[in-house]
């Protein structure tokens, strides 16, 4: 097996309580994503790392491999490295890669996950691929400190969106990664610069910059966003 596909649903989330199990279109959150992963090909290895029962429950009459999530993985300070180094150590060691799926993203691109993939078989040098997306209307230089009773001072910039400096953010699509150095690197092996974002993940890291329409659920706008948007896939409209 080349690749093990970890879909990560844990129940303690604060924004949108129980979001991974809400349902769109008579569907769990989850289970968009765990279509997903088994849609990918052979050479993909699926299972869930949860600690939700109705999620095992599903995975249970589905024949869908799972891992029941130890507690201690499933708090608000737990790092998902911690999470994807149990998965591995369980249901991944013969596997090259391992490709990070979160479980509360239902809108769901297989050329993505491809295309990162083929990355990685062609250009041994890098470590990982990590989807990306342009920021817009939303770039730091045009926000504020949060206050609920003042807006805060900020120099004034005059930026047009398009003299802005461009910048990237991860839009939770798709992390792919070779095994055998991040394991080394969790186990302490291997000393890496944490100080900077991903480094577990490798060294060197390529961005893959879509534009693809992605719903991040974590509140319950971002909910009804991905019903509507879910509803257009279906009707294939988008």
């Amino acid at each position: 097996m080349k690749v093990l596909s970890v879909i990560c649903a844990r129940s303690g989330s604060k924004g949108l309580r129980n979001k991974c199990i809400a349902k769109i279109m008579d569907k769990m959150v989850v289970e968009y994503s765990i279509q997903y992963s088994l849609s990918l090909g052979d050479n993909v290895k699926t299972v869930v790392s949860t600690d939700i029962t109705e999620l095992i429950s599903y995975c249970k009459s589905n024949k869908i491999e799972y891992i029941i999530r130890a507690p201690e993985l499933c708090t608000d300070g737990s790092k998902i490295e911690d999470t994807l180094v149990d998965a591995i150590e369980k249901k991944g060691k013969d596997c090259e890669y391992c490709s990070l799926i979160y479980g509360n993203i239902p809108t769901r691109y297989p050329e993505i996950f491809h295309n990162a993939l083929l990355y990685l078989e062609e250009n041994k040098d890098y470590d990982a691929v990590i989807s990306m997306q342009s920021v817009g209307k939303f770039h730091p230089d045009w926000m504020f400190d949060y206050n609920e009773t003042i807006v805060p001072k900020r120099v004034e910039t005059h930026f047009r969106r398009q003299a802005l400096s461009p910048k990237m953010i991860h839009d939770g699509h798709t992390l792919i990664f070779r095994i055998e150095e991040f394991y080394k690197k969790c186990k302490g092996l291997i000393t890496y610069n944490n100080e900077y974002k991903y480094s577990i993940f490798g060294n060197k890291i390529k961005p893959l910059i879509t534009d693809n329409i992605i719903v991040d659920i974590d509140s319950e706008k971002d909910l009804e966003i991905a019903k509507k948007i879910m509803e257009k896939f279906q009707n294939k409209d988008i």
